[in-house]
């Protein structure tokens, strides 16, 4: 029986060894590589390895194990090659251009020896290992029932669900687990769509990418979180929520203009948004990235930087491109500070003592207005009473508070750029918006125009005042996510021409990036003439 128990011993730690070991090795072989980070991932991992360990070997446990060998090595290379994990969606246009798929591969098939090394050298020791000692352990058939029912999990989460957005990679997982959902909600997808109940997705035009002179200047995207006009001083809102901005009126460097966002969702809006996408399930371009931000930037010799307080930025930032990102940094990359609230993006980005001579891309991605309102700003920001208040107040009151806190931030944000002496063109605007009571609805989830009113401002750091009014004519009085983002890879040095646009007509997404969760049509005319 002790023997029985070292073999089982054996097994476990060998493919232990291979669920985890490839994904950080490899993640010194690539900078920009931070999968299988967060606890999921490695309880995922921890459960999977124990169950083929315990499991009666047969046929079907070697092709499962064989199967994650697969997940491991396909998405590693994938990664190497794109910067990001395949999703369902890559599986689907794979399948529509498997001999273009095919021959890229082959193409680029000595560049991917390098993932394909490590995870195989850890695949095959750990299934020689198994299938050597598998017979000599311990082992339960009642473990193979619980092995077929874990895989299968994701498999039916997928044919329940209507929103592909929590099968999308997470840049902070392994490499098994986001192959083990992707591949999931592949099958679950196509199996719904030969049923009949999942629609073909659309074919579109491809963008046309024209290169022009960049600007010789930094620029940086402060992306807020649930931040909306409608509860922002600045747009005339009842309470004084943004004494800093307010304040900024009259400086001829600063624009300020309602605005629309993309979607309803942070995942969506922030794919949409910094990959400049019109249309809502236009899944061919997105997945693409060719006119991700990130890249159009590296391409044309920029830095590029992310920082984030978000809590969950690996699944946030599944479409960035993030081969094309200098510096990947997310909440638990601040956590040294004493402060657990938005003046980190500033402090980091102080400490990292950047060269604002040469030409950098910078996201500070903030978390103030994120519910619950109340742990997202310092006690000083308290305006509104947040206690012994009704829970309607409670809400209302606690997000004013955070509005106030993001005031503070972006316009320190604002003063930091404006210090350095350097030449910055500075856009914030918010993911989506958030409701407090109006009309009786909360928070943010629903497809309602609402919901998709953020604001826009700018703030010209050292540069011409003409270059600031060009930035305003430009995006004229009602921006959007859209036009923003177009107008942000001009300045990169890339002219962006979509045949796939109409005239005055855009779209605001629901929580899901491919529009299965809903999405409506609006008239930009129509909404200018509202102001």
């Amino acid at each position: 029986m002790y023997s029985k128990f070292s073999h089982t011993s054996f097994i476990f730690f060998s493919i232990f060894i291979f669920s985890f070991a490839p994904d950080y090795i490899y993640s010194l072989v690539n900078e920009h590589y931070i999968g299988n980070q967060t606890g999921k991932s490695v309880v995922t991992s921890i459960v999977l390895v124990t169950l083929i360990s315990l499991s009666k070997p047969n046929l079907l446990v070697k092709l499962i194990f064989l199967f994650l060998i697969f997940l491991q090595t396909s998405q590693l290379m994938y990664f190497h090659y794109f910067g990001s994990f395949y999703s369902a969606f890559d599986l689907i246009l794979a399948l529509r251009e498997t001999t273009d798929a095919l021959t890229a591969f082959w193409d680029v098939s000595l560049f991917l020896l390098i993932p394909l090394s490590i995870s195989l050298i850890f695949s095959s020791a750990a299934f020689f290992f198994y299938n050597k000692f598998c017979t000599k352990s311990v082992s339960f058939i009642g473990v193979n029932v619980l092995l077929y029912l874990v895989l299968c999990f994701p498999l039916l989460q997928s044919l329940k669900s209507d929103s592909s957005q929590k099968f999308q990679p997470n840049l902070t997982q392994s490499a098994i687990k986001n192959g083990l959902y992707s591949f999931s909600y592949f099958i679950a997808f196509q199996t719904k769509k030969t049923l009949g109940f999942n629609k073909e997705m659309p074919d579109y035009e491809k963008y046309q990418i024209n290169k022009i002179p960049s600007i010789d200047a930094n620029i940086v995207v402060i992306m807020g979180e649930s931040l909306s006009t409608l509860n922002m001083g600045l747009y005339d809102y009842e309470r004084q929520t943004t004494p800093n901005l307010t304040k900024l009126k009259s400086d001829p460097n600063f624009v300020y203009r309602h605005s629309l966002s993309s979607a309803v969702s942070t995942r969506v809006s922030l794919a949409l948004f910094f990959n400049t996408v019109y249309e809502p399930d236009n899944i061919s371009h997105l997945q693409s990235m060719n006119t991700s931000l990130y890249r159009l930037a590296k391409l044309s010799g920029f830095n590029t930087h992310y920082i984030t307080t978000q809590k969950n930025a690996g699944g946030l930032t599944y479409s960035f491109s993030l081969k094309d990102i200098d510096t990947w940094k997310d909440d638990s990359d601040l956590n040294h500070y004493q402060s657990k609230y938005d003046d980190r993006l500033l402090l980091e980005l102080n400490a990292m003592n950047l060269d604002y001579s040469k030409p950098q891309f910078i996201t500070l991605h903030m978390r103030s207005a994120h519910s619950p309102y109340v742990d997202n700003y310092p006690n000083e920001f308290k305006a509104y009473p947040v206690e012994g208040v009704n829970y309607h107040d409670y809400l209302k009151n606690s997000y004013d508070n955070s509005v106030k806190y993001n005031d503070k931030i972006i316009t320190d944000i604002f003063k930091f750029f404006k210090n350095t002496g350097k030449p910055t063109y500075i856009f914030s605007t918010s993911d989506h918006g958030e409701l407090t009571g109006q009309n009786g609805k909360f928070g943010h989830n629903q497809v309602d125009l609402e919901i998709a009113k953020v604001p826009f401002l700018f703030y010209g750091a050292n540069i011409s005042k003409e270059s600031v009014s060009g930035i305003s004519s430009d995006l004229g009085i009602l921006p959007n996510h859209y036009t923003i983002s177009k107008k942000i890879a001009e300045l990169l040095g890339y002219k962006i021409s979509n045949p796939n646009e109409e005239k005055n007509k855009f779209f605001l997404n629901g929580t899901a990036v491919f529009g299965e969760a809903g999405f409506l049509s609006y008239d930009l005319e129509a909404e200018k003439a509202k102001l």
